[in-house]
């Protein structure tokens, strides 16, 4: 029968403290890339945060027609009318004036606040009615039936008041051009869901309804702007607005916390430009 010989107790302490040695080293290894895996988590969401704004402003913001698309505009806020329908006139008489509306997305349509409408005449001016407009649906088909404009699939008719000026001959109103509109505001303002940062908030006019689109931004997120005549983004808002035909979005998003072992959040900068080109969705 043999012995076998058993650890003595320096042996015992030697492998104890190496142990304690690998295990610290695996512990600042799991640390490190923890901090690291958040370090980059973070970075995404703030890129994730400038995407998003983009996509949000971009919908709405390339609808907008170029000459008078812009009521009021200031480096933190633009004020928009935004078209949401588009069709063309069936009739127009004194009173009123019969459209076939083009198909549009049914919630779209549904949601929107209607402020107004904008028609473009045979040279391509647009004017803009706002004061006292109204606009009502079904109207009546008949007067698209006689003046032989179709009315699309899933399209509509609409009527709306106050009609083309008289000016305008009742041969030459049908077949022109109309687009139902919406005051729409986009602003850096503080933000409701994360208090002491910036958010994008959208403001429908016509109700009031204010939805926070995305957070968290920078102080320093704000609008710049392209004016007739030239491709380069000025800071200063040109006089009149109606010289504004893009924006350029300088975002400077950030994490909605800062990383582990960090004290400040993570920031990503996205700068992107959109110019009205009065594109329907």
């Amino acid at each position: 029968m043999s012995t076998r010989r058993g650890f003595t107790l320096v042996e015992l302490l030697v492998g104890l403290v190496v142990l304690g040695i690998i295990g610290a080293a695996l512990s600042r290894l799991f640390l490190s890339q923890a901090r690291f895996y958040d370090l980059e988590a973070q970075l995404r969401r703030a890129r994730f945060v400038a995407r998003a704004a983009i996509n949000a402003a971009l919908s709405d913001l390339r609808m907008v027609e170029a000459t008078g698309g812009v009521v009021a505009a200031t480096a933190k806020q633009v004020t928009l009318r935004v078209p949401y329908a588009i069709g063309t006139v069936c009739a127009n008489t004194p009173t009123q004036m019969t459209l076939s509306l083009w198909p549009v997305d049914s919630t779209l349509f549904a949601t929107a606040s209607f402020s107004g409408y904008a028609w473009r005449d045979s040279v391509g001016t647009v004017t803009y009615v706002e004061a006292g407009a109204s606009l009502v649906t079904p109207g009546m088909p008949a007067f698209c039936t006689a003046a032989n404009v179709t009315v699309l699939p899933r399209g509509r008719v609409a009527t709306l008041q106050p009609p083309l000026p008289a000016s305008v001959p009742p041969l030459t109103a049908v077949g022109t051009p109309v687009f139902l509109i919406q005051r729409m505001t986009y602003a850096f303002q503080p933000s409701a869901a994360l208090p002491g940062r910036t958010a994008l908030w959208r403001t429908v006019m016509g109700t009031g309804q204010a939805d926070e689109l995305v957070a968290p931004f920078d102080s320093t997120a704000r609008f710049r702007f392209f004016v007739v005549g030239s491709d380069t983004a000025q800071d200063a808002v040109p006089n009149p607005v109606t010289n504004i035909r893009g924006l350029e979005l300088d975002l400077m998003s950030e994490s909605d916390r800062a990383p582990e072992a960090t004290t400040a959040p993570r920031r990503a900068q996205a700068v992107t430009a959109v110019f009205f080109n009065n594109q329907l969705k």
